[in-house]
């Protein structure tokens, strides 16, 4: 996996290194507060509150070469996620698209492990799915099958509707349902999620407040 990952990078940067000199790169900065930061269904700090912040450069919104970085405070330290990738859309109008790319999962303490993903997916208008191969120092390669779609409901509020599945463990569900408003330039987030790991299963809701910043 490691392997694949590094060899990932490195095609990806043969061709953004052209690409580079030719367009301008879009850049985004994001800061967020958030009640309970759950991934994948599973709380990642004890249903604690987490302050969240991360950095994205990219070709364009829709195509292209992007790369970013992402953290928040954890459970017993802090987690950096690196990630880049390739984007594209196609078909009629434009409404199909894919994704490929590679994200690094980094913890300060030691009660995770580091943990590197590769992935790829397709989309059509707001629907998508995507599937990723994770490996890690003392744990199992694993995928994670992330299928998802977005609606709006009312004006400016949105749903998000998510179904995941994690090879691992015997193998673990989690669906998820969010809405996301704007409120003076805020964005504001409800989300609820249910995830199937082991003898309990456990619901999480959280809010998160977040405000993106065009650099």
């Amino acid at each position: 996996m490691k392997n694949l990952l590094v060899g990932a990078l490195a095609s990806a940067a043969v061709f953004v290194m052209p690409v580079t000199a030719s367009y301008a790169a879009e850049s985004s900065a994001n800061v967020a507060v958030t009640s309970n930061y759950v991934f994948r269904g599973q709380t990642q700090t004890q249903d604690g509150a987490a302050i969240q912040g991360g950095y994205d450069i990219m070709q364009s919104e829709d195509k292209g070469w992007y790369a970013g970085v992402w953290g928040s405070n954890v459970n017993q330290g802090v987690e950096i996620d690196l990630y880049g990738g390739w984007k594209g859309i196609f078909g009629n109008q434009n409404k199909m698209g894919y994704d490929v790319g590679a994200i690094l999962y980094k913890y300060t303490d030691s009660a995770n492990t580091d943990i590197t993903e590769i992935y790829g997916g397709m989309s059509y208008e707001t629907a998508y799915a995507k599937l990723y191969m994770g490996d890690g120092s003392g744990i199992s390669s694993y995928t994670y099958i992330d299928i998802g779609a977005a609606f709006v409901v009312m004006q400016d509020i949105d749903l998000d509707l998510h179904y995941g599945r994690l090879s691992s463990n015997g193998g673990v569900n989690d669906v998820s349902a969010g809405l996301s408003m704007d409120v003076k330039g805020y964005d504001l987030g409800l989300g609820l999620t249910y995830e199937d790991a082991g003898a309990k299963n456990d619901i999480e809701f959280f809010v998160t407040v977040k405000k993106e910043f065009d650099l």
